[in-house]
Formats: structure tokens, sequence, C-alpha cells
């Protein structure tokens, strides 16, 4: 059998937009993962201050290689935001999905933040005393990260994919990628971005629009976070 490598116009939405994703999680991982970068934060700011810093700046280039490059590139092929599910939504089921697993999800992660392995990832930065600014611009920067994730995954990624190749292959490329952004976290996060994955994708495709999907994940992030801050032995919320 012979195999065309030609490429496809029907498919270079879909493949662009693959290749962005594998592309800004490389850069957004090593940035993360830089100890050089990490040092030199250090050294300039303090042990303390320095991890924060670092930790701000993985999530604003997160913002870049997510949402902002990807945005950029697939605009100039002509797309909208709307052609990625960037649009109001007045949809009463859309809300209630949003308050129902939100009454899912925070009673879970009050229970599942007091586990050790959580304790020892988060909250990801390590400051001991948090004052209610540290508590503000890390909040602020998580949703700002999200946004950009967010748009990456149920937006340009799945819409891309839906008129490229349908929708279950959509779904599919779609939770797998995403299972495995989170597998260099932990196993259970691996696994567990399987079933919250798929979810996302139906709703998102089902509603037309990322908002389900993005404050969904807001609420999950940020009850993490505080419920960690809340239950650490040695980092705590100061005046």
């Amino acid at each position: 059998m012979e195999y065309s490598f030609a490429w496809p116009g029907a498919s270079a939405e879909a493949n662009m937009t693959i290749i962005l994703v594998t592309i800004g999680f490389i850069i957004f991982w090593f940035t993360g993962k830089s100890d050089a970068l990490l040092k030199q934060q250090i050294q300039a700011h303090g042990p303390e201050r320095g991890q924060a810093r670092h930790v701000f700046i993985k999530r604003i280039v997160g913002m870049v290689t997510f949402g902002l490059i990807p945005g950029l590139v697939l605009f100039s092929m002509g797309f909208s935001w709307s052609d990625y599910g960037v649009k109001p939504s007045q949809d009463a089921v859309s809300l209630y999905w949003i308050l129902g697993l939100s009454a899912i999800i925070i009673p879970m992660t009050f229970r599942s933040t007091r586990a050790t392995d959580n304790l020892a990832q988060y909250p990801e930065i390590r400051q001991a005393g948090w004052t209610r600014k540290l508590l503000i611009w890390s909040a602020l920067s998580w949703m700002g990260y999200l946004v950009a994730y967010e748009l990456m995954f149920r937006g340009f990624l799945l819409f891309s994919c839906v008129r490229a190749f349908g929708v279950w292959p959509a779904i599919i490329i779609n939770t797998s990628i995403y299972a495995l952004v989170h597998v260099p976290k932990n196993a259970k996060e691996g696994i567990g971005a399987i079933p919250l994955g798929l979810l996302l994708c139906v709703l998102t495709l089902q509603s037309q629009t990322i908002w389900i999907a993005l404050i969904v994940h807001w609420v999950l992030s940020l009850a993490n976070e505080w419920f960690s801050l809340k239950y650490h032995p040695d980092i705590k919320l100061v005046k």
C-alpha cells in the first residue's frame, strides 16, 4: 500500500494545533523544571520569593505557549474566537453543569488535599507565610494560566480536530493528550485526567462553548490550592 505525504488542506488546522500543543507543552514543562531558572530567581530574590517567582514565570509561559501563540497562528489562518467555543452562552443547562460539578469537586478536593502526596506538591508556591497579596496574585495567575490551558485543550485542539477527524476521534485525541500531560505530576492525576477530560470534551461540544470546562477547572484548581494551604503543616496564611 502506498501512502501520500501531502499536507491535506482539510486537516491543516488540526495538524497545526497538534504541533502547537506539543511544542507549547515542551517549552512550558522545561521552564517549570529549569533548575537554572530557579537558581537565578533564588539568587536574585532569596529562597522563598525566588521559588514563588519561578512559579509565576512558569504560569506566564503557559499563558503564552498555550494561549497567545496558538491563537495568533490560528487566527492568521482565518479562524475566529467563535470557531473555538469562545462566545457568549445563556444556556441554563451549562449553569446547571457548572454548579453540579462544582458541588462534587469541592468536597472531593477538601478530602483529597490532606493526602501526603498532594501536600508534597501543592500549593506550588512553597513560601512558608502567605500574605493576602500572595494569595490573590497566585489565584489570578492560576486563572490566567487556565484560560490559556482551556483555550488550547477544549478550544483550539478539540474544535479543530472535530472539523478534521469527527467527534469521537477528536475526543480521544484530546483526552489522550490531556492525560499524558498530567502523567509527569503523578499517576493519580494522569488517571484522573481521563474521565474528567472525556466529560469536559463532551460538555464543551454539547454547549459549543469552553465556559463549562474553564469555570470547572478554575473551581478545581483554586479549591486544591486553598485547601492545600489550609492543611499544609509548614505553609500558612498570615496577616
